[in-house]
């Protein structure tokens, strides 16, 4: 029975360390340098920039420097699903092979989607953060709204940092 317990206290132990990193505020682990998009945008430029920093979402400003919206990789292959011939496995090789004269109609789709405003795609009115809320906190809407990333917002609504999953995640191993 004693083994039993010391191995409920050793597994009590682990959480309560975990629970004490959770207890942290967002702004000690949110990246303070966000890159950020603007509404108009081109989907274009947007992908370019996730690809270039090696990121899946950025938030979107508004001209008076308001979060908007974010704007990720899951919202532009959204926007791709659209067209008939896309699908994720071939490449533009293949697809060159395999639509052979219908090319052109898939040149007309990729520039279409390529001037497509940012705005049009983003997901808007973004769940924020202030950057004094617990860790947990931040857990509890990403898990709630199934955002991988939130904006990090200062009492005036100005942008002062994002948090993302990974941050969260990152956070409990840290020491």
């Amino acid at each position: 029975m004693l083994n039993t317990i010391n191995a409920i206290d050793k597994k009590n132990a682990g959480h309560k360390e975990r629970d004490v990193e959770m207890k942290k505020k967002v702004e000690e682990i949110m990246t303070r340098k966000v890159i950020t998009a603007r509404e108009n945008d081109s989907l274009l430029d947007v992908a370019t920039v996730l690809k270039e920093n090696k990121i899946a979402g950025v938030p979107v400003l508004n001209e008076q420097e308001e979060v908007v919206g974010v704007i990720s990789e899951a919202d532009i292959l959204k926007l791709l699903e659209n067209f008939h011939w896309y699908t994720p496995i071939f490449t533009a090789h293949d697809l060159i092979h395999l639509f052979g004269e219908d090319l052109h109609d898939i040149e007309q789709d990729i520039e279409k989607a390529s001037k497509t405003k940012v705005k049009d795609v983003m997901s808007k009115n973004p769940k924020t953060i202030p950057p004094d809320a617990l860790i947990d906190d931040a857990a509890q809407i990403m898990h709630s709204t199934g955002f991988n990333r939130l904006p990090v917002v200062d009492e005036a609504g100005k942008l002062v940092g994002i948090v993302a999953r990974a941050d969260i995640i990152g956070s409990l191993y840290e020491n």
